[in-house]
């Protein structure tokens, strides 16, 4: 058996863009005319509960006030995209593996819980430093019902390659991700970004990478099958 396949777990596994993703949501809380400035530990605590991207609403309750958090989501949709497009750089490893995936044949997806617009516009941003390399299978926010850590993103990602059972590996920087991967049988490979050193321990149960490679990414896959035969 072989490795057929990658799946990267969210925008946070190509680059890292919490902060720029925080900056989005402050300017639209300021185009808005809402007097909210989220702090570093208050976006980082926002985005800990998995299953939804609905951080206005759910901050707005929170605060018990009344406010249009559609209204608010579009506008930071816009934004996160328009900084994404200025360029952001790929985590450490990542190019290195996209590069080695396209030379060994290897299929690459992405799965990720971010509305579409910035994660079109980051894989554009980032398209030259992948080297040209492109994924086969995106499977975005509007694609599915339900959202990590429901496995129906990582289910469809992997129906979508055509890969046979035990051929991929998730690699995911988010706990949602994590259990959504290991929901859909996949072995993991955590990557974790700013957010996910907030709480590492949590990443405690998964092989853990700071920098990407291919063979941290082939010790997990064959680790998981390991374990799966004994």
């Amino acid at each position: 058996m072989t490795l057929e396949a990658l799946i990267f777990g969210g925008i946070g596994t190509l680059a890292e863009v919490a902060e720029l993703d925080r900056a989005a949501w402050n300017a639209a809380f300021r185009a808005h005319g809402i007097g909210w400035d989220w702090s570093w530990d208050t976006y980082a605590e926002l985005m800990r509960p998995g299953g939804d991207r609905q951080l206005a609403a759910r901050y707005a309750a929170h605060m018990d006030m009344v406010v249009d958090a559609e209204a608010l989501d579009r506008t930071h949709q816009k934004q996160f995209a328009t900084m994404l497009a200025g360029g952001v750089p790929l985590r450490p490893g990542v190019a290195r593996v996209m590069n080695w995936a396209a030379r060994g044949g290897v299929k690459l997806a992405m799965v990720s819980r971010s509305e579409p617009e910035p994660v079109r516009a980051l894989l554009k941003a980032t398209a030259r430093e992948r080297g040209g390399t492109s994924f086969d299978v995106a499977i975005l926010r509007d694609d599915v019902e339900r959202l990590a850590p429901h496995p129906e993103a990582m289910v469809a990602a992997v129906t979508e390659l055509g890969i046979g059972p035990g051929r991929a590996v998730a690699v995911v920087d988010t706990v949602a991700a994590l259990e959504a991967a290991r929901r859909a049988g996949l072995p993991v490979l955590a990557f974790p970004g700013r957010l996910g050193e907030v709480e590492p321990e949590d990443f405690d149960t998964a092989p853990l990478a700071h920098v990407l490679s291919p063979e941290a990414l082939t010790a997990a896959w064959r680790g998981a099958r390991r374990q799966a035969a004994e």
